[in-house]
């Protein structure tokens, strides 16, 4: 929306002045005018009457370094660059200068920028520097002259401070679509170098000259080249050496394509092994007997410079460090799909000729790491981490133990958060030595490197990438750069022991876990006590991904109890190979802070550590893959006092903590909340309430079928197939459940058994053809889908059972039932003879009597129990809480004493109001999506009732008029 005229006229008036002070210049004073004074006397007077603060460097930064050329000044909010600016004397004519646009246009496009501006003040040309034809005029987005300043003001104004925080700029490119959704560069990079490891594969396995190479070796070949590659790229582009790749093609081309141009790729790998001696370039190289087509160099070469389809090339030295990680964690799990189509051509044709089938070396990696339980970490949250230890570190300890620090990212990837503690590094000692990061010298720079940065990773490529990003980073001139191998190793971090022992678990196959013993790798910093600082993001996969492994790890480690992941393990190995009084920052899930299979973990770090921050992002999502409730996590190896007070910080980093004492974290879950919050949960723990599970024969999920589009029909359905009504039940599923509405099945789950005093017994093959033939014949005709079933054809079900029955007892009765994933407590009566499916769990009290049956009704869905289960329960995705028996059971009930008539009113008081909640409800369903008086005043008592009930029980566990605001403040119920 474009602001009105009105709030232009000062600003407006200023420029009309400016453009009046250039057009007065004499024609002899205008051709003297240099690029400087173009700056000093015109264009940032520009900006400055389009309200940016042209001195304040933090907004307007001046100078900022390109591979070739410059550009003058990036325009930031909060340090965010927004557009760059690339200014040329006043006397120039822009017009045919796309030399200078190209160069704005690059920068900013590998700077993650949309917006380039290329001006003399004369003119000013505006570019989406993402524009993905290689079209100049087709990119640029305004073409003012200074006369149009005054009458286009309008336009001139949305690259004024106020519209770029409003994001007008983008909204009136978006209008005549002159923005596009942004492609990253990282994508880009990553699906050009996905493609060259293809077509790398196959002319080096395939290649006869290159006969002999194994699937394993033709992938390091692979990755050792792209490495290469890279980093030849980043030196050219940082100026440190000649742009030597594009040298060599063209020489090449200019000799008419004669010779090979692997043979001149390979000159260059020996001069950077001359120059630079580190494990990229070793004297004895493998590329030296590797053929390439010089076809495919040639296509990927060209690559590397221009990028596909955009006016934009690639520029290595502008992107960030961030930028390459995100490209390298892509690309890491990723395997030609002619490889894995090979391997497998290859093992036919062996058992066809009677061979045995060949073993290939390639490990068999998924196409995306993140089904490796592994994801790329954004770069704030890798800052944070990073700041609360080694930034805590720096300020707490010596200049000599900085000096000796000791960092470790046990699962390090591509090495982002080593990445961003060498930097950390770096400042510091600069700092030190009163110079820039930037003039530390070879021998100021690689000590730390080398002396304070360690890593280890199961990924072979991860190990190699991550010591490749690790030497661009040190990177600064021609010099001799180390070898990163005793830095950054490849094995398990979770996994140690000797032969005999390993042998017990894993039997010949031992080895295959890269078993990885701290005491021998690191032999040093171990024998000293272990490191200073452990950060990272470990692995996490669920509690199917690692089946192994697991009987080693329950062994192994406290934390691995129950329903664990790979990341609770990970935790207690941080914390075990710390120092005493050493950092753990890690950012993982956050429900083993609450959920059963956490409690191992919660006891071994109350056991063994200072809980110093927790940052708790709850549903707010942080990962683009993935959906888990994830959290940042800081932990001190020391024993904590008893007045040690933890900070948690709910949904950002930068929301304002709540402190509370460690000591008071309960092991059976850590319930964090505000401390009004905690007083109330407090005063209802203190009364004499009963569990919920004390007052139920059972909480319990419900029927699983396994193959529910097999079991599981609409009734139309049901009855076309004329199946056996004795073996259908009506069954209901957790979207047709709403709170106080008894649920209407929509469907017949087929369930063949009978009763045997509430316990399911199946019904026999022989029987269920006799009896029931309809049945019979339906599930012989999808025998084949139900045989199909690995994990039930390991069990001792018959073949046409369904997975978890359940029980009569459980499903024939009279019972309450809840979604299994709702945002607020949602919980129906449903009657004895309607079943329940898994997305739904079933509550049967004790006490059959309706009346308790209404009462206990009432008090799970009142705000106060919603309130009670909201903070001390695990949220899900999109503010769902999950309604199971793990946290269902221990909700406080309040019993009522009969022979107090105080407490006997209130409990028939509140049957009372349940029970015309629930005809309120009856009535209100047929009318529900209708608009009418009838419809609007049942809502009207049904709030009422709902208050009514809310009221009853607050009475009940005696809670204040002040705590009772607490609660309906904290609750957001969808009632």
């Amino acid at each position: 929306m474009i602001l009105p005229m009105v709030t232009f006229t000062e600003p407006k008036q200023e420029v009309a002045k400016l453009v009046a002070k250039y057009e007065g210049l004499p024609t002899r004073t205008l051709n003297r005018y240099d690029e400087e004074n173009t700056k000093k006397d015109f264009v940032l007077p520009l900006f400055h009457r389009l309200g940016w603060e042209v001195d304040n460097l933090a907004e307007v930064a001046a100078e900022e370094k390109a591979s070739s050329g410059r550009v003058d000044y990036a325009f930031k909010l909060v340090g965010v660059s927004r557009f760059y600016v690339e200014v040329k004397p006043l006397r120039e004519d822009l017009s045919n200068r796309t030399d200078w646009a190209k160069q704005a246009i690059t920068y900013a496009e590998n700077k993650g920028v949309t917006w380039a501006i290329l001006t003399n003040f004369k003119q000013l040309m505006l570019f989406n520097a993402e524009w993905d034809e290689p079209n100049l005029d087709r990119a640029r987005f305004l073409n003012l002259t200074c006369h149009d300043y005054e009458a286009d003001f309008a336009k001139l104004w949305w690259l004024s401070k106020d519209s770029i925080e409003k994001g007008i700029l983008n909204e009136e490119a978006r209008k005549v679509g002159a923005l596009k959704p942004k492609l990253p560069v990282e994508k880009s990079l990553y699906n050009q170098l996905r493609n060259w490891r293809t077509e790398l594969f196959n002319e080096i396995y395939h290649y006869q000259k290159n006969k002999g190479v194994s699937l394993r070796q033709t992938d390091e070949l692979i990755q050792q080249f792209i490495n290469r590659l890279i980093f030849i790229r980043n030196a050219e582009d940082r100026g440190i050496e000649e742009n030597k790749l594009r040298a060599a093609l063209h020489q090449w081309r200019s000799s008419g394509r004669k010779g090979e141009l692997i043979d001149r790729i390979r000159d260059i790998f020996r001069n950077f092994a001359s120059v630079y001696d580190s494990d990229l370039f070793p004297p004895l190289d493998a590329w030296d007997s590797v053929f390439v087509e010089s076809v495919t160099l040639e296509r990927i070469i060209d690559g590397l410079y221009e990028r596909p389809t955009r006016l934009a090339g690639y520029d290595f030295a502008a992107i960030d460090a961030d930028v390459l990680g995100a490209v390298c964690e892509q690309y890491l799990g990723y395997v030609a799909q002619v490889a894995q189509e090979q391997a497998k051509k290859e093992a036919a044709q062996a058992r066809l000729l009677g061979f045995e089938e060949p073993v290939f070396e390639l490990e068999a990696k998924r196409l995306k790491r993140k089904q490796q339980g592994i994801y790329y970490t954004p770069k704030f949250v890798v800052d944070y981490i990073v700041r609360e230890t080694v930034g805590r570190f720096l300020k707490e300890q010596s200049h000599n133990e900085i000096v000796n620090i000791k960092i470790l990212d046990p699962a390090c990837g591509s090495g982002s958060f080593l990445i961003r503690a060498y930097d950390e590094l770096l400042n510091y000692h600069a700092y030190q030595k009163g110079k820039s990061p930037a003039e530390l010298d070879q021998w100021e720079r690689l000590p730390i490197l080398t002396g304070n940065i360690f890593g280890v990773d199961l990924d072979r490529q991860a190990v190699e990438i991550a010591r490749l990003n690790l030497l661009l980073r040190s990177l600064s001139k021609q010099e001799t750069l180390p070898g990163l191998a005793n830095n950054i190793r490849q094995g398990n971090s979770l996994i140690s022991g000797t032969e005999e022992e390993l042998r017990s678990y894993f039997g010949d196959a031992w080895r295959d876990k890269r078993p990885f013993n701290w005491g021998t790798e690191f032999k040093d910093i171990m024998a000293n006590g272990g490191f200073d600082v452990v950060i990272g993001n470990p692995p996490y996969v669920g509690f199917h991904g690692f089946v192994e492994e697991k009987p080693y790890l329950k062994s192994v480690y406290q934390s691995a109890q129950g329903r664990f992941d790979l990341y609770l393990p990970f935790i207690e190995k941080g914390i075990q190979i710390l120092k005493q009084g050493g950092l753990l920052g890690f950012i993982c899930p956050t429900n083993f802070m609450k959920r059963q299979h956490g409690q191992g973990l919660r006891e071994f770090l109350q056991q063994n550590c200072k809980v110093l921050k927790i940052v708790d992002f709850e549903h707010h999502p942080v990962f683009e893959e993935a959906l888990n409730y994830t959290g940042i996590f800081i932990f001190q190896k020391s024993l904590p006092p008893a007045n040690h007070y933890i900070q948690y910080i709910p949904r950002r980093v930068d929301e304002k903590p709540i402190s509370l004492k460690q000591i008071n974290l309960d092991s059976q879950g850590w319930a964090i909340r505000e401390e009004k919050a905690q007083k109330v949960i407090d005063k209802i723990k203190e009364q004499a309430n009963l569990p919920l599970s004390k007052l139920v024969e059972s909480i319990s999920e419900g029927i699983v079928t396994g193959q529910n589009q097999i079991y599981l029909l609409t009734q139309e359905r049901a009855n076309k197939l004329g199946l056996e009504a004795q073996l259908l039940k009506p069954a209901i599923r957790g979207k047709e459940i709403q709170r106080y509405f008894t649920p209407l099945p929509h469907n017949m789950v087929i369930y063949p058994y009978r009763n045997m005093k509430g316990d399911c017994v199946v019904i026999p093959e022989e029987e269920l053809k006799n009896h029931y033939p309809v049945a019979w014949e339906y599930l012989n005709s999808k025998k084949e889908l139900l045989s199909g079933r690995d994990y039930f054809n390991k069990s001792a079900k018959t073949w046409y059972e369904i997975w978890c029955e359940r029980t009569f007892r459980q499903q024939e009765v009279d019972k309450i039932v809840v979604r299994e994933l709702s945002p607020s407590n949602q919980f129906a009566y449903c009657d004895r003879n309607i079943f329940y499916m898994d997305t739904v769990c079933g509550i049967i009290p004790k006490d059959k009597n309706f009346g308790k049956l209404l009462y206990l009704l009432g008090l799970l869905n009142s705000t106060l129990l919603e309130f009670v289960y909201k903070q001390t329960t695990v949220p899900k995705a999109g503010g769902f809480y999950i309604y199971k028996t793990m946290f269902l059971k221990n909700l406080p009930i309040r019993r009522i004493e009969f022979n107090n008539p105080a407490e006997k009113k209130i409990h028939d008081d509140l049957v009372a109001l349940v029970d015309k909640m629930l005809e309120l409800n009856k009535w209100l369903a047929p009318i529900r999506n209708t608009a009418c008086a009838e419809r609007e005043e049942l809502l009207r008592q049904i709030k009422q009732t709902d208050q009514e009930i809310d009221n009853l029980v607050y009475d009940l566990y005696e809670l204040t008029e002040e705590e009772r605001k607490i609660v309906e403040e904290a609750t957001r119920s969808e009632k």
